[in-house]
């Protein structure tokens, strides 16, 4: 996507981008009001923040990429959408702002992508299993979970690989490859996942303590992210990369 829009320099339209990501994200997370009596809300924040604690950094630019999906996925599992959605926002803004200290704007627009790809995978979650996930069995389960997953996959890759992409003046497809990619992200996120989908099963088992059980679990599929990544930032760029000027800062 070589950004001749509008004959707009980069910046312009990437900084246009992440201001409508924003206005839509607080539009989504505040539609149908903020629960803040209901004890529900408060529990997964925190949850929601802990997952956000867990990040790195992506290959191109200063984007940061969390475990966040791990926690909101389950939150989306167990809460009403109307509550998954807030909570997840609140802990990703919460967690940027007062513990990784992020400048307020990229703290926003990553709450904002949260906000976004929960309220889109909670749309398909309602669509495909309007009862709820685990009154289905079997490959009718899958099916729905996958689905879900696959469209909070691709909202939150699909916004950060667009604002890299406008900022740089790099195609969409290169950035994602470049930051993503198939060998390196699909199967680390399909067990990041996979994780939110047990701590959603324990979660109706035993309750809130069910977060603690995969803690560890959490934090190995963390490091192998993390190594994959790192392995990943010791090869040489593609040299149609190192032909482009650098993208600015921006973070997921």
């Amino acid at each position: 996507m070589r950004n001749r829009l509008l004959n707009l320099s980069p910046s312009v339209t990437a900084r246009a981008f992440v201001a409508l990501v924003i206005a839509a994200g607080i539009v989504v997370a505040t539609a149908t009001g903020v629960p803040l009596r209901d004890p529900r809300l408060w529990f997964w924040i925190v949850a929601c923040g802990i997952g956000e604690m867990l990040w790195l950094r992506l290959p191109l630019g200063r984007a940061t990429l969390s475990m966040g999906s791990t926690s909101n996925f389950a939150a989306l599992l167990v809460l009403p959408v109307q509550v998954a959605v807030p909570a997840a926002t609140l802990g990703s803004v919460l967690v940027e702002l007062l513990v990784m200290r992020k400048p307020a704007v990229r703290a926003l627009f990553n709450a904002a992508g949260t906000a976004l790809a929960v309220a889109a995978a909670g749309s398909m979650l309602h669509a495909l299993a309007p009862h709820g996930p685990f009154v289905l069995r079997d490959v009718r389960l899958f099916a729905v979970l996958f689905g879900s997953a696959l469209t909070y996959y691709a909202v939150n890759r699909g916004l950060v690989s667009t604002v890299l992409a406008l900022d740089g003046a790099l195609p969409v497809t290169l950035v994602w490859r470049r930051n993503f990619g198939w060998r390196r992200d699909v199967f680390a996120s399909g067990a990041a996942m996979s994780l939110g989908v047990l701590v959603a099963d324990l979660h109706q088992q035993t309750g809130p303590v069910a977060i603690l059980f995969v803690l560890l679990p959490t934090l190995i599929v963390f490091e192998a992210h993390r190594r994959l990544y790192a392995m990943n930032g010791t090869k040489p760029a593609p040299a149609e990369l190192a032909l482009e000027p650098p993208p600015k800062a921006v973070n997921e």
